[in-house]
């Protein structure tokens, strides 16, 4: 979450400060010096950027789905289906079911 939401802005960002960087000319015009201003403007940018990022991640946390994953352990299934035949054999029924040998320590 958080890498994408950096992802987006940080394109944003880097177009902004592109167009700062054409645009910052102007200021020569105003009697700023265009430097300072450059620098000013630049590091109001970037803190907007991290406000973003902060409030898009959380946005993102709070509006998360998890998505339902529905889990059939093998095991459980496995021992469901052995269930009957051990009950068979247990019978005495002469199907052909194999008996298990205990191994003993």
């Amino acid at each position: 979450m958080l890498l994408g939401a950096i992802t987006e802005l940080w394109v944003d960002y880097l177009t902004r400060v592109e167009a700062l960087r054409v645009s910052i000319g102007l200021e020569a015009y105003a009697q700023r010096d265009p430097l300072v201003q450059y620098k000013t403007k630049a590091s109001d940018l970037y803190q907007q950027l991290l406000e973003d990022i902060r409030g898009q991640v959380i946005n993102r946390v709070f509006a998360y789905q998890p998505r339902r994953i529905e889990i059939n352990p093998v095991e459980v299934a496995e021992t469901a289906a052995a269930a009957p035949v051990a009950e068979q054999s247990s019978d005495g029924d002469a199907s052909g079911a194999k008996k298990r040998k205990r191994r003993r320590h």
